[in-house]
């Protein structure tokens, strides 16, 4: 780039001298967020590498850019952050993205330099916080400035994190990707927890406890009584009861097991709540009883003393002492407000000392807030390019998401509950939650006295909890993928909303007619085309 100055001298003559001035470096810089909206699976300081790893990812794609301009430089994975879901922690993110800028561009000081960056999911915010950082930064180069921001799917909040317009450059460009099928930037980022640590550092063994629970669904212990009838057979019937007993309750152990080694946390706090100390004294005394069970029904799966029958089964199973734990736990006297499950669970996210949400901030899936007009804002709505969107389920979707969301604005005592059941809502099929009903209406024929209330109180908790599955239940996976083996991740389920379609915008370099970002970037650079480029 030439430019000519007109030198005077004294005697009245002048010269005219030509210099080149270099154009400003262009860096790149990516900024991980978390694909697992909680980040259960405790991965701290994930490298970018592996964050963005891929054949056609952004990340990839930007990184093929690199030799088509004169002086363009990309992250090559220096920078991590926790990827928590907290406050806190995305504000150390920024602090460090500061220190490392000025660490590995040490040279580049006195230059003009202009960032790009890319932040995905909470990556952004992180790259919002960076700018209030620098904006007040003595260090912060004076030459430096940020050229634009791509953000992919990023939650964007009305109080925290707000952008900082001071070392925008004035053509700046904010580049926005979204995807309406993502619940994590439209709902659950509205969350910002605590304490998550404590909850899921050490979760551990979720396989375990989900493929015990389908051994369970997959029983059927009604038709294994059923065949037994009346009178229970010595030999051929009573060791078929019992085993078919102690394997359901076998599963029913490892489910408690999993669950109570993974809320050991709460015991270990200075101050547990009322509701936390009823719920631990309950799991524990069920994983205690069960464990007893099962070793009695396996010392007497043959030559049971006594012989065999159902009030012999009974008493081997203590069924007596059984179901007054479970029907504490699935007490529900009306609805979600009185729901002793759902209850605990409010307050394990709400209880004002110990509780794991910090903050409840409603999002919105565009900066334009933020902005407030200042930048040029390029608006990429990918929700037709997710696979889920062939499914023809986006009219049951957004009745599902909006329902939650104006449970958010509601903003009352019973705001959580509902929201949790609506969510867990879409884990229970309500003919499989009716047909366990079913079950306990064909028990009810070989029960008698306490025991029978006791199931009549299960039936009714469930019947309440069946209503509301019922109402909440959005039939969001096709029958095609429940029957689809081969899907790990079923596309409408929750696990895919939050995670694989909060991911869909950083799994390419967008690049078509419709979907062009990567012409958005690229039209930020400033250290110009390189003339020598050969593709």
């Amino acid at each position: 780039m030439g430019n000519s100055f007109k030198l005077e001298f004294e005697d009245g003559t002048t010269e005219t001298l030509m210099c080149e001035i270099a154009p400003p470096k262009d860096v790149v810089q990516f900024v991980a967020g978390t694909t697992d909206p909680v980040n259960t699976t405790g991965l701290k300081h994930q490298a970018n590498k592996e964050y963005w790893e891929g054949v056609d990812n952004f990340w990839a794609g930007v990184k093929e850019l690199k030799p088509q301009y004169l002086d363009l430089h990309i992250d090559d994975g220096y920078f991590s952050w926790s990827g928590d879901n907290s406050t806190e922690e995305r504000t150390k993110g920024a602090q460090r993205l500061h220190d490392l800028l000025l660490r590995v561009y040490s040279n580049w000081k006195q230059k003009e330099v202009h960032f790009h960056l890319v932040g995905h999911s909470h990556g952004g915010n992180v790259i919002n916080q960076f700018t209030n950082i620098i904006a007040e930064s003595a260090d912060f180069p004076e030459f430096w400035q940020i050229k634009s921001i791509t953000y992919l799917s990023t939650p964007f909040f009305k109080e925290q994190h707000q952008l900082n317009h001071t070392k925008l450059h004035p053509d700046c460009k904010i580049i926005n990707v979204h995807n309406d099928y993502d619940i994590t930037q439209r709902i659950v980022a509205d969350y910002t927890v605590k304490n998550l640590e404590y909850l899921i550092g050490d979760f551990i063994e979720f396989d375990r406890m989900k493929a015990a629970a389908e051994e369970v669904m997959a029983m059927d212990l009604v038709a294994v009584y059923k065949d037994a009838g009346f009178i229970v057979n010595n030999h051929t019937e009573g060791p078929a009861v019992w085993r078919a007993t102690r394997d359901f309750l076998v599963q029913g152990e490892i489910i408690m097991d999993v669950i109570q080694k993974n809320l050991a946390f709460i015991s270990t706090r200075a101050k547990v709540s009322v509701e936390k100390q009823e719920f631990l004294s309950i799991i524990n005394d069920l994983h205690q009883l069960l464990i007893q069970r099962i070793n009695v029904l396996t010392g007497n799966l043959t030559d049971r003393d006594g012989g065999y029958g159902w009030t012999e089964l009974w008493e081997d199973v203590r069924i007596y002492d059984l179901m007054p734990l479970v029907n504490r736990i699935l007490r529900m006297p009306t609805d979600e407000s009185d729901s002793f499950l759902l209850s605990f669970l409010n307050n394990v996210f709400l209880e004002e000392e110990n509780g794991l949400l910090d903050k409840i901030d409603d999002t919105s899936t565009s900066p334009k807030n933020q902005v407030n007009g200042a930048f040029t804002i390029e608006d990429f709505d990918i929700t037709e390019l997710d696979p889920y969107h062939s499914r023809g389920k986006k009219s049951d979707f957004e009745k599902f998401a909006t329902g939650i969301e104006d449970v958010q604005k509601r903003a009352d005592d019973n705001t959580l509950r509902e929201i949790l059941m609506r969510m867990i809502s879409q884990f229970i099929d309500p003919e499989v939650l009716q047909g366990a009903i079913d079950k306990i209406n064909t028990m009810e024929w070989i029960m008698v006295g306490d025991w029978d209330d006791q199931l009549k109180e299960a039936r009714g908790n469930l019947e309440r909890y069946h209503t509301l599955v019922s109402r909440y239940y959005a039939n969001l996976v096709t029958e095609e993928d429940k029957n689809n083996e081969e899907l790990e991740i079923k596309p409408g389920s929750i696990p895919y909303l939050a995670m694989v379609a909060h991911s869909l915008s950083h799994t390419q370099l967008w690049d078509s007619d419709k979907h062009n970002v990567k012409k958005a970037l690229t039209d930020s650079f400033s250290s110009g085309e390189n003339p020598g480029y050969q593709q």
